[in-house]
């Protein structure tokens, strides 16, 4: 396979692929189908969501509000019980991270891979913060293991607990990594983080404002922070960040539709 991916000429980010504008029946979340969407757009990135198995191998796969893949929790299970819970909408099998990456590398695309590392916390005595490292420690030793380097960047769940740890293994072999919590930039610069990945919802950007966009784009890259922001759908807000030239990557469950609004 190529040891990294084309030129992609946009910074548009498909959320779980472009299921929702693709079609959720026919192109599930985090299904190889779905990958082949926003490849297909040429994207610069599809996201994907990872959870470590009980058998320490990363599963691909968007969990329910309760933390579980077809009723069990993934870090409880080994990959190949997971597999066996139950085959996506297209019937495809939920994808092993191996498999995932083999299907991103590939000759001639642009579309590289963001994996969004989840959190795993159940409850305030089932925190399972250790489990997001082990994810993303698992899930850099794959990646090392397949020259998968170029293909791949990490978008971290917020709590600061596996932070450290899994941040030090994406540096490791390179890979950049996003952390996506609410917190100040000066919180950013203090850990270390070189990339925020936040939510419009907090974002003060004349459009949306509530009471929780505490934050602007400029707060982040004064400091030499890299900034993205999803999940943007409406053409309203597509379009301000269009616009602006100081943002790494927009994330949307319309990528077709955003880069509609590049063109123009």
């Amino acid at each position: 396979p190529p040891v990294a991916p084309l030129a992609a000429g946009n910074n548009v980010v498909a959320h779980r692929g472009g299921s929702k504008e693709a079609g959720t029946a026919s192109t599930p979340d985090n299904s190889i189908a779905s990958l082949r969407y926003a490849q297909r757009l040429g994207c610069y990135a599809s996201e994907a969501d990872i959870y470590w198995t009980k058998d320490d191998r990363v599963i691909v796969a968007h969990a329910d509000g309760n933390i579980k893949i077809n009723g069990l929790h993934p870090w409880e299970h080994t990959l190949s019980e997971l597999q066996q819970s139950g085959r996506l909408s297209n019937g495809e099998k939920l994808p092993s991270l191996e498999e995932y990456l083999a299907a991103v590398m590939v000759k001639g695309s642009c579309t590289k891979i963001w994996l969004d590392i989840k959190n795993c916390y159940v409850s305030s005595s089932q925190q399972n913060h250790d489990y997001v490292v082990k994810a993303t420690v698992r899930a850099c030793e794959i990646i090392k293991a397949m020259g998968a380097e170029k293909w791949v960047e990490f978008i971290c769940t917020g709590y600061e607990q596996p932070l450290e740890a899994s941040k030090a293994a994406a540096d490791a072999i390179g890979v950049p990594f996003a952390w996506m919590a609410n917190k100040y930039a000066a919180t950013y610069e203090s850990k270390g983080v070189k990339w925020a990945n936040l939510s419009v919802e907090y974002i003060k950007d004349g459009i949306n404002d509530t009471s929780k966009a505490i934050h602007t784009v400029e707060s982040f890259t004064d400091r030499g922070i890299e900034f993205s922001v999803y999940t943007i759908d409406d053409v309203t807000t597509m379009d301000y960040y269009v616009a602006r030239d100081d943002v790494k990557a927009i994330t949307t469950n319309y990528p077709s539709r955003l880069l509609a609004r590049m063109k123009r």
